[in-house]
């Protein structure tokens, strides 16, 4: 079993944010004659980058030897949850090409966001109790919210730091 280690669970959220910035400037450029899907997609790939930035600047802050031994059963779980189709690069990329209704658009990114959570959320259940690792997770649930918000209101994307 490889060491899980705070630092690695936080390298990887700098890598899945890069991952978005990928998804959401694809949807940006492929939903640009629909005004307001252009300026969701434009505002995500904002905050993903701003997610990033701040990602790195919690892995300059993090030791390098915090280490933590994860338990069998749920570090197998992480490592189901983190092959999900949802983190594999291949599939993601697979599947933002097929997409092409603004429900779709908005449902991949829900559930990509969504599946991100849960992969933090089972970071932190293995390694425990981490400030770095919450910040990261409080960042990935203003994304579900500020989604699940258009997608059922028809609202307008704020973006993350907007409160409703």
């Amino acid at each position: 079993m490889d060491e899980l280690t705070l630092r690695k669970a936080i390298e990887l959220a700098v890598v899945t944010e890069q991952l978005g910035v990928e998804y959401y400037t694809r949807m940006e450029r492929k939903f640009s004659d629909d005004s307001q899907l252009k300026e969701i997609f434009g505002r995500l790939v904002k905050d993903e980058k701003s997610h990033e930035a701040q990602f790195k600047k919690i892995l300059e802050k993090t030791e390098e030897d915090d280490k933590l031994q994860a338990q069998y059963e749920k570090y197998q779980f992480l490592r189901a949850t983190a092959i999900s189709t949802h983190l594999r690069k291949e599939d993601f990329t697979e599947k933002a090409e097929k997409i092409d209704s603004a429900a779709d658009a908005l449902g991949h990114a829900l559930a990509f966001e969504k599946s991100t959570l849960q992969y933090y959320q089972a970071m932190k259940d293995i390694l425990g109790e981490s400030s770095q690792l919450q910040e990261i997770i409080d960042a990935e649930k203003q994304h579900v919210v500020a989604l699940f918000k258009v997608i059922i209101s028809d609202a307008k994307f704020q973006g993350t730091g907007y409160k409703w």
